[in-house]
């Protein structure tokens, strides 16, 4: 405390702030800087695609992975001196999804911008269709024949083609297959797990061998993988196929499904940990916790793309996600698609590029350094008797009973505002019918504005 006889330590002329009420304007300046320095480094502009070496270059955005690198590769090998496809990396590290997203869509809506190819989340197709050449005219009936068809109509808005797969997902049960053994009657459980078990079943294996325990490891945080989590605890669609129309939220059975979801967490059948949890985050808490059961998409630890201990990894096995007595298993679908900027000056080399990153060669190579599922029939159907091809057959037949999200150009909003109201109903801060009710009331209000458009 300053007295008469002290100097005024605090005291500063009129008119000038002190440091540290100016840190927030100058982070704020400094992010913008940083913001502005990406997308210049990030993101070439120019118009004329060409240098004095008369090679044509294709910008490629996605979070470039070793499978990408791999493909980029050995394309740029195939027609040196010609084409030069050049990588935009928007790592999954720096960038989430939603953000990745903006950065894509503020880049595309200038006329100058150089991408060229851009990946998208399945669910974004819509979004990016004001920005997109429609392709059907430059990929043939065959070449689309050849492609897994449920990843393929994602491609479609309006029934025009607007994108086209680069890799599949598909919602599973991962579980301990050694600790499921290790019970008295293991092998029984073990079988029906591997023809899809119940959520009555699962719920009985807790009471008889892990009482009080948590067994199932959900993804809670608010964002879209929690829709994905609700969407296959439903066991329908979120939109009719036939109207358009999305999925009453106040609607009895999706209320009853809430609340089985709810007493996941407050019976601790799920851990409260999953609320702040994403698919590896679950993957690894599951691992370490010696938790028997976890959702996730079917991804391989590759030796190039090691997200989990091998070691650990290997005790789990694979099984289509549970579904209610009466029901029957309904995994979503994930994965990402390709998009080509109607205002690339190299449209030919693009559509080169795209058709090798789709085709079986480049799948092999997407395949045996990520893991992630080819979009390429023949793949699921090669006379190959192993260990990895009786998986890919597997996972096939699970993608037979898949879920669409929907398609609909707010989706993205639509599916944040579903995910903080559920977030918030399982962590206890919303009953249920009311929070459902306002999620509905929200969504009604956005579908509102868009007829408005």
């Amino acid at each position: 405390m300053n007295t008469a006889n002290e100097p005024d330590l605090e005291h500063k002329p009129s008119g000038v702030k002190s440091i540290s009420t100016s840190l927030p304007f100058l982070f704020s300046i400094g992010a913008l800087i940083f913001f502005i320095s990406f997308l210049i480094s990030s993101f070439p502009l120019g118009s004329n695609p060409m240098n004095t070496d008369g090679v044509e270059r294709v910008y490629f955005a996605d979070n470039i992975g070793v499978g990408h690198k791999e493909i980029i590769r050995q394309f740029n090998e195939v027609h040196a001196g010609e084409i030069e496809v050049i990588a935009i990396d928007l790592p999954f590290n720096k960038f989430n999804t939603n953000q990745r997203k903006e950065l894509i869509a503020r880049n595309l809506r200038s006329r100058s911008s150089r991408i060229d190819v851009f990946s998208v989340d399945l669910i974004w197709v819509p979004r990016f269709t004001k920005w997109a050449e429609p392709l059907a005219p430059l990929f043939s009936p065959q070449f689309l024949g050849t492609l897994v068809p449920q990843p393929l109509e994602t491609c479609y808005v309006n029934d025009i083609l607007y994108a086209i797969p680069l890799y599949t997902d598909v919602g599973a049960l991962f579980y301990r297959k050694d600790m499921i053994l290790n019970l008295p009657d293991g092998e029984a459980i073990n079988d029906r797990i591997q023809e899809s078990i119940t959520w009555e079943e699962l719920l009985a294996i807790r009471a008889r061998h892990f009482p009080g325990q948590s067994i199932y490891i959900p993804q809670a945080r608010a964002y879209e993988g929690l829709i994905c989590n609700f969407n296959e605890i439903l066991g329908q669609p979120l939109q009719n196929l036939e109207t358009g129309e999305l999925l009453d939220l106040t609607d009895s059975i999706v209320v009853a499904r809430v609340r089985f979801m709810q007493e996941m967490f407050s019976s601790n059948f799920a851990p409260s940990a999953a609320l702040q949890m994403a698919e590896d985050e679950c993957i690894r808490y599951a691992l370490e916790h010696d938790t028997p059961f976890v959702r996730g998409w079917p991804t391989v630890n590759n030796e190039d793309d090691q997200r989990f201990d091998p070691l650990t990894f290997q005790k789990m096995a694979i099984a289509p996600v549970p579904h209610f007595e009466g029901g029957s298993s309904t995994p979503v679908f994930g994965g990402w698609n390709m998009m080509l900027s109607k205002h690339s000056p190299v449209k030919e080399a693009a559509i080169l590029f795209m058709k090798f990153a789709a085709s079986m060669e480049g799948q092999e190579i997407f395949y045996e350094k990520e893991g992630l599922l080819p979009i390429q029939i023949e793949f699921y159907n090669r006379p190959v008797v192993d260990a990895r091809q009786e998986r890919l057959e597997f996972l096939q037949s699970m993608m037979e009973r898949g879920l669409h999200r929907p398609i609909l150009n707010d989706y993205t909003l639509i599916s944040d505002i579903l995910a903080n109201r559920l977030h918030q109903i399982l962590a206890g801060e919303l009953e249920v019918e009311s929070g459902m009710a306002l999620a509905k009331e929200e969504i009604d209000e956005v579908l509102s504005r868009a007829e408005a458009w």
